[in-house]
């Protein structure tokens, strides 16, 4: 038998539920910050890296002397070209969405209420019903794994880009 609150009529079951999904939804937002974290941290390594192979290019009347130097040079450089244009794909937001719209989603609450006294109603009726409060979360989990799942699938050949433009100039390093 579950104990049932007097005011709202929500069961200790029905408040598990719902806890566990909002532990759930926070997972999803903390690798979405993984992901930021981490196309971060390859910008600035990119920076640097190619700002140190940019330095390090001999001037173009040397470069037919120098060829197999200046070329891992130059794919270095591109790599690290494109390593940035992937790492910065993870930071441009996508605000656009044909998803229901959720009361929990701040673009939503945005658009829908111009005045917090009309967000408040909509707000507490949800919080006060478990199986819509239930579905929110559930779509808010939805939407923010397929954002980190996008994130993640724009890190990841930014990792490996910046790998590859490190052994070209490793390689460019070890010709000069």
């Amino acid at each position: 038998m579950a104990l049932a609150f007097p005011n709202n009529h929500r069961t200790l079951e029905d408040m598990a539920h719902s806890e566990d999904a909002w532990k759930i939804l926070q997972q999803t937002h903390d690798l979405i910050k993984v992901a930021d974290a981490k196309a971060a941290a390859i910008v600035t390594g990119n920076g640097v890296l190619g700002g140190v192979l940019l330095k390090v290019l001999p001037p173009h009347r040397e470069w037919p002397a120098a060829w197999p130097h200046v070329t891992l040079l130059l794919i270095g450089v591109a790599a690290v070209g494109a390593s940035i244009l992937f790492a910065l794909r993870v930071f441009i937001p996508r605000l656009s969405n044909d998803r229901p719209q959720s009361l929990l989603y701040f673009g939503t609450i945005a658009r829908r209420f111009a005045e917090p006294s009309a967000f408040l109603p909509e707000y507490r009726k949800l919080l006060g019903d478990e199986t819509k409060l239930e579905k929110a979360l559930a779509e808010q989990v939805w939407t923010t794994s397929h954002i980190a799942r996008r994130k993640f699938r724009n890190v990841t050949p930014a990792i490996w880009l910046l790998g590859f433009a490190l052994i070209c100039a490793l390689g460019a390093g070890l010709l000069r």
